[in-house]
């Protein structure tokens, strides 16, 4: 069941944020906690199926318990609920989220049932909270001359319910839950020599190299996603190449090249993505990975061609940082770094990342005053323009520290990440306020690791605080000063 759909929307991310303390971690940053918040339970609404014909009332009212009873047996001894609100179906995006928030459910789960003579067709939808996308499954038809189509919507029940157990992971995983995501897990196994998890299996390891990648165990996020390789190729020697397992193998290849690079293993992860990138050029993700793999080898001439292309879009914020920290000691370096970064600025000029990457790693003197034009026109911008401001001297820090706060503590973390992020790469080019011209890794150092012990490994500035630390422990400083 490859071609089963199983989201239509990805997840959108908040833009890049960044922030600026002292030298010192300021008595104002959020203080570390160690002990671990207990993991919440996550919920499942499921609304009763919609008959669209008074014919289909019958189907839609033994579909419903079918598809509950699938779920229940599946989610025993993990942190899934179901619950049953009483609520319509939404119809459009803003409807589903404000029939999630109302239920207080993390998934809403919805559909309709149709019958003309034996044909019955059932078209469910769901959307999720923390990604906040809806989502489409598979079609599912059944034709009732058929003595087995009993047996068939029994089985699509129990597909049903892996699905939703699958597509509760990613969600778990932004919101550092990883006791939640190995429960689940470990109970996604294959119930049906037919069923969703046997016809998945390369998801089921790579969400199991996710998990890995979130607790920073590289032999785990490894081994996932070998093993999500290992079944593309399966699929392969039966199979021409297509686009969706080109995708699906360069993918997995970044996963695992990921795993290499947390085990001190760059080496290994430029040669997984190498021919990857050769034979898919169009990739971003494996390029992206490719450039930052060969700066941690010590290699500053290849990252530079890798993302070439990249910068010369000018659309891609991590593509310009990784190119000026490879370019910027090499001969002509200062004009191809700020080449690249007027070039960021001048594809976004509404993007207050863009203009904080220019302030931050341009070499030579800061321009201060083009920060302050910026926020001037932007007075009403949200995230990341607090930062902005507080390069500018209009923001203390206490009140920085106090923008970062959200109801939502996955938002929290977010801006927590982002702030950590950027007082790093302040802390390296001697332009934390208050101590301009005196650059500080150690200061750097703390912040980039504070970045990472977010575990907002979902967000852009994760790989790049990552990749930072490389260049800190190979005594490299990746600025442009």
């Amino acid at each position: 069941m490859r071609g089963m759909r199983l989201r239509t929307c990805l997840v959108l991310l908040a833009s890049l944020v960044s922030a600026c303390t002292a030298h010192q971690a300021p008595a104002t940053a959020p203080a570390a906690d160690t002990t671990p918040p207990p993991e919440p339970r996550y919920v499942v609404g499921l609304l009763p199926m919609r008959p669209t014909t008074p014919e289909a009332l019958l189907d839609a009212q033994e579909q419903d318990p079918r598809i509950r009873a699938a779920l229940q047996g599946l989610i025993a001894n993990t942190p899934m609920d179901v619950v049953q609100p009483t609520l319509q179906a939404p119809a459009n995006l803003e409807e589903a989220r404000a029939r999630a928030a109302e239920a207080k459910v993390n998934t809403l789960v919805w559909g309709e049932v149709s019958r003309d003579g034996n044909k019955l067709t059932v078209k469910l939808n769901s959307y999720e909270s923390t990604v906040d996308a809806p989502s489409s499954f598979w079609p599912m038809e059944y034709d009732f001359s058929d003595g087995k189509a009993r047996e068939q919507l029994d089985l699509d029940a129990l597909r049903l319910g892996q699905a939703i157990m699958q597509e509760s992971l990613l969600p778990m995983m932004m919101r550092n839950q990883p006791s939640n995501v190995r429960a689940m897990l470990e109970a996604l196994v294959s119930k049906h020599p037919r069923d969703w998890v046997e016809w998945n299996r390369d998801i089921i390891e790579r969400r199991w190299g996710m998990l890995g990648r979130l607790t920073r165990d590289g032999a785990l996020t490894e081994k996932g996603y070998r093993g999500a390789l290992a079944d593309v190729a399966a699929w392969r020697a039966d199979h021409a190449a297509t686009p969706s397992s080109n995708v699906k193998e360069a993918f997995y290849s970044v996963g695992l090249a990921r795993g290499f690079l947390l085990q001190g293993r760059p080496q290994a992860a430029v040669e997984t993505l190498e021919p990857i990138v050769k034979r898919l050029p169009e990739d971003l993700e494996s390029r992206l990975l490719l450039a930052r793999a060969q700066l941690a080898t010590g290699d500053t001439q290849q990252p530079s061609v890798v993302l070439l292309p990249l910068v010369n879009e000018g659309k891609n914020p991590a593509a310009a940082r990784l190119y000026v920290a490879a370019v910027v000691s090499s001969y002509s370096g200062t004009e191809l770094a700020n080449t690249v970064l007027d070039r960021l600025v001048e594809k976004s000029p509404d993007d207050t990342m863009a203009w904080l990457l220019r302030y931050l790693t341009a070499p030579g003197a800061a321009r201060l005053e083009e920060l302050k034009s910026f926020t001037a026109a932007h007075a009403t911008a949200d995230w990341p323009l607090p930062v902005a401001r507080h390069f500018t001297g209009e923001l203390d820090e206490q009140a920085l520290w106090a923008a970062t706060k959200d109801a939502d503590s996955h938002m929290e973390r977010i801006r927590r990440i982002q702030v950590h992020y950027y007082l790093g790469e302040a802390a390296l080019a001697g332009r934390l306020p208050g101590h301009e011209g005196h650059p500080d890794k150690q200061a750097a150092q703390r912040h980039f690791e504070a970045a990472i012990a977010t575990h907002a490994f979902h967000h852009p500035t994760y790989d790049l605080a990552d990749f930072q630390l490389e260049q800190l422990r190979r005594g490299l400083v990746a600025t442009g000063r």
